[in-house]
């Protein structure tokens, strides 16, 4: 068949309106492809829900710095929490531990952390980090926890003799949510040096977490990580300096110093946040990722913790009421009977003389018989309030199976020991002294005076002192306790202080001014 020229140009036009034709129904697909819509496809929402410092709190507790009235706290309040959380981002959610989630009261300490960590399973736990009083019962008891529990264990810091880990301790964990890796690194404070009891650490070494953070941070972004995050037990402040230190972590998750972030940090471009402590507050820290930019664009600012509270009308998680039940009923009828009666609320202080730190080592110099006694205020863990006082209050408040030791210093040691005190950050509490610090005055120079049962203190004379295990074995860095003499071992801290408050009730504590400070 011949075309004719007209023909020609009719079959190129048709073409050529065809092509249009074909552009013009493109056009609303490749406003589509360039639209805000494309943008949005790129961002991922993620929820990262945290927690640190639980301390074997599962159950409601009167803490009247958060709450004056009722009572804060409760594992099964926790679990319906998390569970709302995860449903409103269900296929972009993890939950991390911090760390110290099983040393600190009854139900949790009389079973070596079962019921928390049987809680910590059933709510899918994606990953802890090794906190430094996850040792306070010992390695075996610790691998016994580790091996209990559903997911990962992280500590990038902590080796045993060549370069091992501690079995069944990873350094990180590479985590999957809507199509991307997060990387997760464990870090465990190098306190744990001198904050556990020796014993509980043969063998193991810890490491500053910035000797080997760079290295891991390296490995797992040529794994494909999008974004790192440093799950770390070493306190807010290290966590600053952290960041400043080593560059590529996008999040730090963190704990150890208790303190309640409520509206993220940002340090050197990390973002940093923690929970508080005693299961109070429940982090949730939303983030928008862009994939095509490889970064985070936004993340929650203001108000990041949530309160947890068993209030009127507040749903729980039945199966979690259940198992707190079955641990609590084990312990209840012992720990619920009353030793005393407080006139008044007994309170503690870490960085001043307190109630609780006069009661307590009045108690250690009364069972020991010895004329000067001492308390790290750390060891402290909770206030007693007005009221009856149950074994399982003072369970709470000095969960450390601690007990007392009594030894004769020299009063150039004990002046020694109270100008290490005083620029710590946990101040020595004491009975049969008073101390006078004046704090305008360089180091090892602050004592002003101090008077021993009224009367100066002699340099070169003997007192017999005493204070518990852990200071006596160098804990807090308080070394001069090993040069003790004439060392003996007596009944368990906790013991004293019951007999004391047996004897002493009503307890009505007026601060007698042991401890003054002047400038």
């Amino acid at each position: 068949m011949r075309f004719s020229p007209n023909s020609k140009r009719v079959l190129t036009l048709s073409t050529t309106g065809l092509l249009f034709l074909i552009l013009f129904l493109s056009l609303p697909l490749i406003a589509l492809l360039s639209s805000p819509a494309l943008a949005r496809q790129a961002e991922i929402n993620l929820t990262i829900l945290h927690l640190n410092d639980t301390h074997g709190h599962i159950i409601p507790y009167l803490d009247k710095s958060v709450d004056p009235e009722r009572p804060v706290g409760g594992a099964e309040y926790l679990a319906k929490m998390i569970e709302r959380e995860r449903a409103a981002n269900p296929d972009g959610t993890i939950l991390l531990s911090a760390g110290d989630m099983f040393q600190g009261t009854p139900v949790s300490n009389l079973f070596h952390g079962k019921p928390v960590i049987e809680i910590m399973n059933y709510l899918r736990y994606d990953a802890m980090a090794l906190g430094n009083h996850e040792f306070d019962w010992g390695q075996d008891v610790l691998q016994s926890i580790i091996s209990s529990a559903s997911f990962p264990v992280l500590s990038a810091n902590v080796f045993k003799s060549g370069g091992r880990h501690i079995p069944d301790v990873k350094s990180y964990v590479m985590l999957k949510r809507k199509g991307l890796r997060i990387a997760v690194i464990g870090i465990t404070t190098p306190e744990t040096y001198y904050s556990s009891k020796p014993g509980n650490l043969t063998g193991l070494t810890f490491v500053p977490p910035e000797k080997v953070l760079p290295a891991i941070i390296r490995r797992v972004r040529a794994q494909g990580a999008s974004i790192v995050v440093a799950l770390t037990h070493d306190g807010v402040d290290a966590d600053r300096e952290l960041a400043r230190k080593v560059r590529g972590i996008d999040i730090i998750v963190g704990g150890h110093s208790h303190t309640a972030i409520k509206d993220p940090v940002i340090e050197s471009g990390t973002v940093i946040v923690q929970a508080g402590s005693n299961g109070i507050y429940l982090g949730v820290l939303n983030i928008t990722f862009d994939r095509a930019q490889k970064k985070i664009l936004s993340y929650t600012r203001k108000d990041e913790l949530r309160l947890v509270s068993p209030a009127s009308g507040v749903q729980l998680d039945p199966n979690v009421a259940r198992i707190v039940d079955k641990y609590e009923a084990r312990v209840k009828t012992e720990f619920s009977k009353v030793i005393g009666t407080a006139a008044a609320d007994l309170t503690r202080d870490y960085m001043k003389e307190s109630d609780l730190g006069d009661i307590v080592t009045d108690a250690m110099r009364e069972a020991s018989g010895a004329r000067i006694a001492f308390q790290n205020g750390g060891g402290i863990r909770a206030d007693i309030p007005k009221g009856p006082i149950t074994l399982e209050s003072v369970f709470t408040t000095l969960p450390f199976d601690d007990y007392l030791v009594t030894m004769d210093l020299t009063g150039e040691q004990i002046r020694d020991l109270l100008e290490k005190s005083v620029l710590s950050e946990n101040i020595l509490q004491v009975s049969g002294m008073q101390i006078v610090y004046d704090l305008s005055e360089p180091a090892g120079a602050k004592v002003a005076s101090l008077e021993a049962e009224g009367k100066p203190m002699e340099p070169q004379a003997t007192y017999r002192v005493v204070t518990n295990d852990f200071l006596a074995s160098g804990g807090n860095q308080f070394n001069i306790f090993k040069q003790g003499r004439n060392i003996s071992a007596g009944p368990p801290q906790r013991d004293a202080v019951v007999d004391y408050i047996r004897k002493n009730s009503p307890i009505n504590v007026q601060v007698p001014n042991r401890i003054i400070f002047r400038n």
